[in-house]
């Protein structure tokens, strides 16, 4: 009877543990997954950024501006939020976020901060970007992208641009 019973617990056990190797091993696969996918938004974001710094604003009517600030700004937002959850996060890229920050910070407020960054700044912004979004890791892009978004003034009324 002990036998018996002894077998069943080892029957059990083999089985749980069994059980949860593959819990395991299907856990690490869903998590790389969520990792690829929040790397692909994170990507797919920085290229929208982009493209809001490629257009010229000096052209646009004022709701064609607000318009693609606010897609800047969003598009910011969700790769700043993003960016801890993708194959980048495992390289501390501190100065990635701080520059995207910088950025959002920048593009979302209602002052010529944001005017100047999408007509002076444009091109720079825009080419840091691109660089960026080619490899995250980029750690010179993303200073000077910081840099770049430092030197625009802050000011905190609206004008007219």
């Amino acid at each position: 009877m002990k036998k018996r019973y002894l077998n069943s617990i080892i029957s059990f056990l083999i089985i749980f543990c069994v059980v949860s190797v593959i819990q395991l091993f299907e856990s690490q696969k869903r998590q790389t997954q969520l990792t690829q996918i929040t790397t692909t938004v994170l990507i797919q974001s920085l290229s929208e950024t982009e493209t809001c710094f490629g257009l010229d604003y000096t052209k646009m009517d004022e709701e064609t501006k607000i318009i693609n600030y606010i897609k800047a700004s969003s598009n910011l937002h969700t790769a700043i939020n993003i960016l801890p959850y993708t194959s980048y996060t495992n390289v501390r890229n501190q100065e990635l976020a701080a520059a995207l920050n910088e950025l959002y910070q920048t593009i979302s407020s209602k002052s010529t901060n944001r005017w100047i960054a999408v007509t002076e700044k444009r091109k720079a912004i825009f080419d840091c970007l691109h660089y960026i979004k080619l490899n995250p890791n980029d750690k010179n892009s993303s200073n000077t992208l910081y840099k770049i978004a430092k030197q625009i003034p802050l000011e905190n009324h609206l004008t007219s641009k």
